[in-house]
């Protein structure tokens, strides 16, 4: 196991875990409601709880570990973005890969903003090294197949 799936395995545990916490108050939401009501002093306490309960992980640090879940779904051999980051989540995505030791990346997100992103990066202190492929196994109408997707490599520094 890779230090970056070491530390991406613990930030899916962390998702996981405020998924299981928020499905208890969920079903405690439902047992206050029928037992006591939504006017109800136990309700209006629960409410409280649920809004004070918040995602512990940063958009930019959920797109890594999503990224990285996306790599090893593909079998790819190096770390792919294909998502757009939007302002503020670039400097956490950054930090999140070099918390995990990936050194660079082949970014391969199509949209019309993919300039914003590239500044961002570069803000960030990342390298552009310059256009690149990056190479996934799908499935293609019943075939497995390697496919190429255009893209430019990344350095986080």
């Amino acid at each position: 196991m890779t230090k970056a799936d070491t530390y991406f395995r613990g930030l899916e545990e962390i998702g996981k875990k405020y998924f299981e916490e928020k499905k208890e108050l969920k079903k405690r939401k439902e047992e206050i409601v029928e037992k006591y009501g939504y006017g109800s002093d136990q309700y209006r306490e629960w409410y409280k709880e649920n809004e004070a309960l918040e995602f512990p992980l940063s958009q930019g640090t959920s797109k890594a570990c999503n990224a990285w879940l996306v790599t090893r779904e593909y079998k790819e051999t190096e770390f792919e973005m294909n998502n757009f980051l939007w302002d503020g989540e670039v400097k956490d995505f950054v930090k999140a890969l070099r918390e995990a030791g990936i050194e660079s990346f082949i970014y391969t997100n199509q949209s019309t903003a993919v300039m914003e992103n590239l500044h961002s990066f570069a803000a960030a202190g990342c390298t552009i090294d310059g256009l690149d492929k990056a190479v996934r196994t799908e499935n293609r109408f019943g075939r497995i197949e390697q496919v190429e997707h255009l893209g430019i490599r990344i350095r986080v520094n």
